[in-house]
């Protein structure tokens, strides 16, 4: 009981001695779209009349093996994705079967450099983006986070892609 005399009798006064310090200090409420939009005008304005540029652009980073692999691993999954939707659509509304394309394709009768380069183009990105997807799970278990493991693990991924690649071209 006594203590909670104590905390009433000192509450009162150490909230005062906050507000008087700018301790708790209450916005004069939200921020309408027109002050947000001055403020970001004053902020843009200020900016160009200093000279200084909009944000680093890539050109002053050195490329980082991590970067780039992280990068390929987007890329690869956005491309696959994008790839696959469309020609799903495409063979959805085109007149015909499958079958009368696979037909059409071999008609070309392209040499059996165009074939292999063919199939890399459509077998890395689907091993790469497996193989380091693999390599992600790893992190998500919080293993290999040291840099030179990020490294040895990104040679060995791109390795490991390429192989499994090279096995779907030659396989298939």
């Amino acid at each position: 009981m006594a203590s909670l005399m104590l905390r009433a009798a000192f509450r009162q006064p150490m909230a005062a001695a906050a507000v008087k310090n700018s301790v708790f200090v209450k916005s004069s409420g939200p921020m309408s779209t027109i002050q947000a939009y001055k403020q970001m005008e004053e902020y843009w304005n200020k900016n160009r009349a200093l000279k200084r540029p909009l944000s680093p652009h890539l050109s002053i980073y050195k490329p980082q093996v991590t970067s780039m692999l992280s990068l390929g691993h987007r890329v690869t999954g956005i491309g696959m994705a994008v790839s696959v939707t469309g020609a799903s659509i495409f063979l959805l509304l085109a007149p015909g079967n499958f079958e009368h394309y696979l037909t059409l394709l071999q008609g070309l009768q392209m040499g059996p450099a165009i074939i292999i380069a063919a199939k890399y183009i459509l077998a890395f990105p689907i091993s790469y983006h497996y193989v380091n997807g693999i390599r992600h799970l790893a992190w998500d278990w919080a293993w290999g986070f040291g840099l030179q493991f990020l490294y040895k693990t990104g040679f060995f991924a791109l390795s490991l892609a390429l192989i499994a690649a090279s096995i779907l071209v030659f396989a298939f």
